[in-house]
């Protein structure tokens, strides 16, 4: 099969609706309730950790004047540690969770008869290789620190130049937002070259991902652009306006409306944002390794 380097914009978002709109809700309330469950525990952990930051400051203090125990910044660390990894394990659970969600709607691409549903979601997540999955993950933070930290160094060396720092912050984010795009496919083609990669480091997944993004870098920025940040920058500075005037004229209840409608947006766009990537893939015409022909098929196959 001939692989596209160029997909159609207003073909893209069409086959997109297509895909989406069937199963928008069945897909849409798993999505957005463990968006909104993760954002609340997060919150709530972070309001743990900067207490105990605050406290441990003031442990210090008292230790300082003899009217406290050194053991207490040990318990202090032990706490903020524990509540650090807590937040990374919450931060895994949701990028699996997500990933899961991106394999359901890529399974619907290539065989419309599958259902997307909150079952179908988490078979996928019970059954994703996460021990590759979580590498994939961890290499492609690593390698996206290591293309921005020369910027970082310069930016450091030429702090004294506003204009210079500014303008490496730029690049910077230019270098990670372009990785970024180059790194975008690796899962989708861990998944379907499962095979070629036994025995193999997850960062071949990166290689192969920016092999694969050859060409088709900048029709994929300018989808992910009008599908995805366009959409969500727009809405969340309606609202996010909305909740800034609350806080410029003392009206509270505007403050409230304005960010639960910026989350509540976020969540109900959920299904776009996740399977636009999947969606991309699947229409590059792409030839897996192994072709299923349902859920069950892949999972018997090994493939998830």
């Amino acid at each position: 099969m001939k692989k596209r380097y160029h997909l159609s914009l207003k073909q893209f978002v069409h086959d997109l609706k297509e895909l989406v709109k069937p199963h928008y809700q069945a897909s849409m309330w798993p999505l957005g309730g463990v968006m909104i469950i993760f954002l609340a525990l997060s919150f709530i952990i972070g309001y743990f950790a900067q207490g105990i930051l605050s406290s441990m400051g003031m442990a210090m203090m008292m230790i300082m004047y003899g009217m406290a125990s050194p053991a207490a910044i040990g318990l202090a660390l032990l706490e903020l540690l524990l509540a650090i990894i807590v937040l990374v394990a919450l931060s895994f659970f949701y990028s699996f969770f997500t990933t899961a969600a991106q394999f359901t709607y890529q399974d619907k691409v290539r065989h419309p008869e599958q259902v997307v549903s909150a079952g179908s979601v988490w078979m996928h997540y019970r059954h994703l290789r996460k021990n590759q999955l979580w590498r994939i993950i961890l290499y492609t933070g690593l390698f996206v620190f290591l293309w921005s930290l020369p910027l970082d160094i310069i930016g450091g060396l030429v702090a004294k130049n506003q204009a210079l720092v500014i303008v490496c912050r730029v690049l910077n984010d230019i270098v990670m937002a372009w990785k970024g795009i180059e790194y975008s496919q690796a899962n989708f083609l861990y998944r379907d070259r499962q095979p070629q990669f036994l025995g193999q480091s997850m960062r071949h997944a990166l290689t192969a991902s920016r092999r694969f993004m050859g060409g088709r870098k900048w029709n994929y920025l300018l989808i992910m652009l009008v599908v995805i940040f366009v959409p969500i920058v727009v809405w969340e500075a309606i609202f996010g306006a909305l909740a800034y005037w609350g806080i410029y004229t003392a009206t509270y209840v505007l403050v409230y409306i304005g960010l639960l409608l910026m989350i509540l947006g976020f969540a109900a766009y959920l299904p776009v944002i996740v399977e636009t990537s999947g969606a991309f893939f699947s229409s590059t015409d792409f030839t897996p390794v192994v072709q299923v022909s349902s859920p069950f098929l892949m999972l018997a196959s090994g493939v998830t």
